[in-house]
């Protein structure tokens, strides 16, 4: 910013320099201005000592025939009128200034860039308003994208804050002056948060992994730019600072929806670490996710994902990305036959995820948590299975495969599973029975049905019983789907994988034939017989598969396997 008459000073510097060089005293000035018309004149009032001045006299000359004070010593007085110069400013492109902190708040997608309403869309080419919210995200226009392909004022490797100082220097050069002046100092911050749809803060993942692709399962994703207030200034002109308020701007982001996703398995969600409040137990298994269930990682592969046991309306709910309930029956139908084996169907309905609810203090005078613990309420499609029963007349039943689709076609596969074991239980809570009444329940439904050994129960080990996970010392299940060991045995079965097998507690699997009756010792009250062992006889029970040495003389459930 340039200020002050440069006119002016010349004359002062000239007529100083006059004095400086010729006489101390102010007439000689006076006698000089008049005569300047008359240059042929000067010699004669100069000595010889002093001619070689007469050039330098010629040269000022112009400048002393402008206009000037009266007062000589007014002329030695720097002049203090300003010109007015234009402020610092923001620019990303050199060219278009940034006129306020919204236009800090733009994105750019590879095809597209997105700007808060109010925003300078010269500086977004191809801008749209952005108006995208939890129920209508922006779509990423490739399954490939990845987080690196949103570009923002932010700088990846900033994550999660970078100083607007930091972007008016090198090597963003940012900062501009259009009056030359350098030394732009800024103060301010631009943050950037990252966000999954459950409100968990993935920033630092992010940052960590930028190409990581966009899960459907985790989005739509809320990307939250911030711009504090601040100061543009330089060191020198009028004006020489700007000043900024405070925004932020909020972007709702969704990977691309043309592959749609099966997310997680839940079954009852009782008991994991969460109900107890506690790791001791080490209930969770690797796949196992609070609140969700079991998480699927790969939607082809039977051998992990769930379930590989079922019973009679026992249920799940499949939590789904990119695709919805209602397009998952449209596209498989409300009921769905197995593509292999016999004896089970599917049937298919849109419902929200229940509230498992459990009264730990009810049921167990040793627990300390209870009340709204798995609250539920995610859009899930709900899967029933439905298979024989105590009260069927056809009990037959061979391993049976599932696959639903996420097209009418039946080309795009969204689920696949296997059900290896089907369990039929007697129901009636109050009814308590011998270890030969089960023997003698099983042998009566043919088919091949038999007492299940403790494995097909659960994957803990305890009572003498070491044939659950490998390295295990703790007396009750993992959650994690059952598989089968080097030697072809089971490991793990019903409790471990669909939790608290119960029908009168909370409406956990309503309607089947599993039972549940509290009493002073709720352990006790869902114990099963399990197939002698070593010559000892063993209960397991339901509701966190921990395994009991008994006694013959002792009554408990009875439930049966095939094969």
């Amino acid at each position: 910013m340039a200020y002050g008459i440069w006119h002016m000073a010349c004359q002062t510097y000239a007529l100083n320099f006059f004095h400086f060089h010729r006489s101390p005293k102010p007439a000689l000035f006076t006698f000089l201005l008049p005569s300047l018309a008359k240059l042929s004149d000067l010699s004669a009032i100069f000595s010889s000592r002093t001619r070689h001045l007469s050039k330098l006299l010629l040269a000022f000359a112009p400048l002393l025939l402008l206009p000037y004070s009266g007062s000589l010593q007014a002329l030695s007085v720097q002049s203090q009128q300003v010109i007015q110069g234009s402020a610092p400013y923001l620019s990303i492109d050199g060219v278009t200034k940034v006129a306020s902190m919204e236009d800090l708040l733009g994105i750019r997608l590879p095809n597209i860039s997105y700007i808060p309403q109010g925003a300078n869309s010269a500086l977004y080419p191809n801008a749209t308003i952005d108006q995208s919210n939890v129920n209508t995200p922006i779509e990423m226009s490739n399954i490939t994208d990845t987080f690196a392909d949103i570009q923002t004022i932010v700088p990846l490797v900033n994550y999660p804050e970078i100083q607007l100082n930091d972007l008016v220097v090198s090597p963003y050069n940012y900062g501009h002056d259009d009056d030359g002046d350098d030394n732009i100092n800024a103060t301010g911050q631009l943050t950037i948060k990252w966000q999954d749809k459950n409100g968990t803060d993935i920033t630092g993942e992010v940052k960590a992994n930028p190409n990581k692709r966009f899960n459907l399962c985790d989005g739509p994703y809320k990307l939250t730019l911030t711009a504090t207030a601040g100061t543009l200034s330089t060191q020198y002109g009028v004006p020489n600072s700007s000043t900024f308020t405070g925004n932020a701007h909020s972007y709702y982001i969704s990977g691309n929806m043309n592959r749609p996703v099966a997310c997680y398995a839940q079954p009852n969600l009782a008991y994991d670490d969460h109900a107890f409040g506690t790791t001791i137990w080490d209930m969770d298994g690797p796949n196992w996710v609070l609140l969700k269930g079991f998480k699927i990682t790969n939607n082809s592969n039977i051998a992990e994902n769930f379930p590989t046991t079922g019973s009679d309306r026992l249920y799940f709910y499949l939590l789904l990305g990119g695709i919805s309930p209602e397009q998952v029956i449209a596209a498989n139908g409300t009921t769905v036959s197995a593509v292999s084996g016999s004896g089970v169907s599917l049937s298919l309905s849109k419902e929200n995820t229940q509230h498992w609810a459990i009264d730990l203090e009810r049921i167990c005078r040793t627990c300390i948590r209870g009340g709204n613990l798995y609250p539920g309420g995610d859009e899930a499609l709900k899967i029933v299975l439905k298979g024989p029963s105590i009260n069927s007349s056809n009990k037959a039943f061979s391993p049976s495969l599932f696959k639903l689709y996420s097209d009418v076609n039946h080309t795009k596969l969204l689920y696949s599973f296997k059900i290896e074991r089907w369990y039929i239980s007697q129901p009636g809570s109050t009814v308590r029975y011998g270890y030969a009444d089960a023997q003698n329940f099983c042998r009566s439904l043919g088919n091949g049905y038999r007492i299940p050994d403790i494995n097909d129960y659960t994957n803990g080990n305890g009572a003498g019983w070491t044939e659950g996970l490998s390295g295990r010392s703790i007396n009750n299940c993992q959650r994690k789907v059952s598989y089968k060991d080097i030697s072809g045995k089971w490991v793990g079965g019903l409790f471990n994988e669909w939790g608290f097998t119960a029908n009168t507690m909370n409406n956990f699997y309503e309607g089947s034939d599993w039972n549940l009756s509290i009493g002073n010792n709720w352990a006790n009250d869902t114990g099963y017989w399990a197939n002698s062992y070593n010559g000892s006889l063993y209960s397991v029970y339901s509701a966190d598969g921990g395994i009991v040495l008994q006694s013959s003389a002792n009554s408990h459930f009875m439930a049966c396997v095939a094969p």
